[in-house]
């Protein structure tokens, strides 16, 4: 009796294991090794090189013929992770179960997770995004319209308010122009997530660059939390708006970073009740309006509002975005023939 019983548990533990590692990784996602990411990014060609992430380096590869994106994550900072008592294999676990969560899976503005590989000298996901380049690239370029602009910051504010919106504490973190990717389409796609409802993200902890790390958090301490996040959002507004585009290097390397050259400050500097901060360039687009200039840099201003209890929720932002003028004409705003003009 005392056998079977055992037995018994034994195979139902066996099986809510099983059940458990099908729920995290199911069966269509791609388990690949180290040789093959090797050889899709021609052994992580510096031609394929797209930016750093939070915790690695992003590239492009191609898998069969695929235009794929790839996470390569850096053993150094798992092992820093591990250092803090935090499990390095929970990062990617939890990566691998965020983008899988049947509410965020398939979201435009979210990449599509194709697989992972996690051997001893490679450890990183596979994105299936065939990527135009990154914000910071295409603005360093100039080649964004005053309509583009406009749809990038109202759709990547209408995904943060998704993320946010979530029951479970799930934020984007690093959020800035080189950590948002621009497909064919230029619709913008976040790729550098990270879920928060396991891992608790401290100022010690992070790398982002210094110029979109809210300064209060940065001078107060804590966890990283929603408002953090809407003065980085600012920044790519402010970016966007200005053409004055942040120095993307890492936290790590701006120990001595001159402050009057952050966005920010420079912004605070300039600003003036009813004024407008948008570039002169883009005043002479076909549909800028002078009213929705004032009305957009105003909400700039208030997402880089020093104290958090005086920025905006994304759910305010986008009422902001929503009652500008360019939007109440939107069906004019993005026919075909006309936006292909521009691009």
């Amino acid at each position: 009796m005392y056998l079977s019983l055992y037995i018994s548990i034994t195979f139902f533990s066996f099986w809510i294991i099983y059940k458990a590692n099908i729920i995290m990784y199911p069966s269509e996602l791609i388990v690949f090794t180290s040789q093959d990411l090797i050889e899709c990014t021609n052994n992580f060609n510096q031609n394929n090189f797209i930016g750093f992430t939070q915790l690695g380096r992003f590239f492009r590869g191609n898998i069969h013929g695929q235009h794929v994106s790839l996470k390569i994550l850096d053993n150094e900072k798992l092992e820093c992770l591990s250092s803090k008592n935090i499990d390095k294999y929970l990062i990617i676990k939890e990566e691998v179960k965020f983008w899988i969560n049947p509410v965020l899976k398939g979201h435009h503005n979210l990449v599509s997770l194709i697989g992972y590989c996690w051997e001893e000298d490679v450890k990183g996901v596979v994105y299936d995004l065939n990527s135009l380049d990154t914000l910071h690239t295409i603005m360093m370029k100039d080649s964004l319209n005053w309509i583009q602009r406009i749809n990038v910051i109202y759709e990547l504010a209408m995904l943060l308010k998704f993320i946010h919106d979530q029951d479970k504490q799930n934020m984007a973190l690093n959020i800035s122009a080189s950590h948002i990717l621009l497909d064919k389409d230029y619709k913008p796609k976040l790729f550098d997530l990270v879920p928060l409802n396991e891992v608790k993200m401290l100022k010690e902890q992070l790398t982002m660059s210094t110029c979109y790390i809210d300064p209060y958090f940065s001078m107060r301490g804590g966890e990283w939390n929603r408002s953090c996040e809407v003065f980085s959002f600012g920044i790519v507004l402010l970016e966007l708006l200005t053409k004055r585009v942040s120095n993307i290097g890492r936290k790590e390397e701006h120990a001595s970073i001159n402050l009057n050259n952050l966005l920010h400050i420079w912004a605070k500097n300039e600003y003036k009740p009813n004024c407008s901060l948008v570039h002169k360039n883009l005043q002479e687009d076909w549909n800028y309006c002078a009213i929705d200039g004032v009305a957009i840099t105003q909400l700039a201003m208030q997402c880089i509002e020093f104290f958090p209890s005086n920025r905006p929720s994304m759910s305010d932002v986008i009422l902001s975005l929503e009652n500008l003028s360019v939007f109440q004409r939107l069906d004019d705003v993005r026919p075909i023939k006309r936006e292909k003009n521009f691009i």
